[in-house]
């Protein structure tokens, strides 16, 4: 222990290398280290909670895309489930009703941009679709099984299958027994 005798000239005692500044920035180091550690977990917190909302509302508007893909596609599963007997008249009936015109809103408000285009697309080439029959068109008739399947794989990519390899047939594959002549 080293103690220092002085007069009243400003001199003090040493006690043990006891240094009161070293003491004032060991304390004001512990309070940068605390309130750095609190204002960074508020700050990850905050980041955190952010993400969380962010996965919550893009699930809910996957949500709604889904239901919205599935309405929209009804009238057509109808169509190609039953082709000869009242699938085409019940699916007219269907596209017509207010139901479903509410819920191609919803496709244009919720789908994705490739999938609206696609719709777009398909149902453009489709409100032709009677003249096609009338005249029996094989190409054209070509073209809307298509743009139908370029539809199913756009909802399909849209749902998160986005590196599928299935071209526009396959979506339909299953259904259509001679779709080889189409390709």
């Amino acid at each position: 222990m080293e103690v220092k005798a002085g007069g009243g000239g400003g001199e003090g005692i040493d006690i043990g290398g006891y240094n009161g500044e070293k003491v004032r920035r060991d304390k004001m180091d512990w309070i940068e280290i605390i309130v750095t550690s609190v204002l960074g977990g508020v700050i990850i917190w905050f980041i955190t909670y952010r993400i969380q909302e962010i996965l919550r509302t893009k699930e809910k508007l996957n949500e709604e895309r889904r239901k919205a893909y599935l309405e929209i596609l009804a009238p057509y599963i109808r169509l190609l489930t039953d082709l000869k007997g009242k699938g085409p008249i019940q699916a007219m009936n269907e596209m017509k009703s207010y139901e479903y015109g509410k819920t191609s809103f919803e496709l244009a408000l919720f789908g994705s941009d490739d999938v609206v285009r696609a719709n777009n697309e398909f149902r453009q080439y489709s409100f032709k679709a009677k003249e096609m029959v009338d005249k029996k068109d094989e190409d054209k008739a070509k073209e809307l099984f298509h743009l139908l399947g370029k539809f199913l794989l756009e909802i399909r990519r849209d749902v998160g299958n986005r590196k599928t390899e299935l071209k526009e047939l396959d979506m339909l594959r299953w259904k259509i027994i001679d779709i080889e002549k189409l390709e």
